[in-house]
């Protein structure tokens, strides 16, 4: 497992995500602005992104956070790159709407401050890769990780049609906290995991 990065990376990162996190709203932003999104998590403080390499080759990934700001604040430290991989986006009401429902998704959602600050944001394996155990591996490095910063448990918000990501969470010892609506008219469950 590696927690050391540079561009390349956050452009296969970026790359793997679009492929495997395909039914998300950020996948439909463009490699461009995830590689921008990645090397601002991998950037911040409060936020990890952890990949995995098989015979030198990243194979998969998760990332986590304690907040969402501190990453969005990050991203603005590189205004010119942004504005450049949002601009095809700048007329479009619905994709600007998005991303502003996750900016404020806990304004938006009261249940979401009584629940654990620290989350899983993102976690996928190459399709060539998959069944192997990677992904519960890649999901424990992040359970070891939010261990060692003295986190007891934290969430992930999942879309509630996603029936192969709810099955895997259940599996990795996941309970569902509760329901809410990131994107409006569109539900996801939100999970628990303890660390211990």
């Amino acid at each position: 497992m590696s927690k050391i990065h540079n561009s390349d990376v956050y452009r296969l990162v970026a790359e793997m995500h679009c492929k495997n996190i395909n039914k998300g709203f950020l996948s439909t932003l463009g490699t461009t602005f995830l590689a921008l999104l990645y090397g601002a998590i991998d950037k911040d403080k409060s936020s990890v992104l952890i990949t995995k390499e098989v015979n030198g080759e990243i194979i998969g990934f998760v990332s986590g956070t304690s907040s969402l700001r501190p990453i969005f604040k990050q991203l603005l430290h590189k205004p010119f790159s942004l504005f450049i991989s949002l601009l095809r986006f700048s007329f479009s009401l619905s994709k600007l709407s998005k991303i502003i429902e996750i900016i404020s998704i806990g304004k938006n959602n009261p249940m979401l401050g009584e629940l654990p600050p620290y989350e899983l944001l993102t976690i996928a394996v190459n399709p060539s890769h998959q069944g192997q155990g990677h992904a519960e591996d890649l999901f424990e490095s992040l359970c070891d990780y939010f261990k060692k910063i003295n986190v007891k448990n934290f969430k992930i918000i999942v879309g509630r049609d996603l029936s192969r990501a709810h099955s895997f969470y259940l599996k990795m010892g996941c309970n569902v906290a509760g329901e809410v609506e990131v994107h409006k008219g569109y539900k996801s469950i939100v999970y628990i995991k303890a660390c211990s």
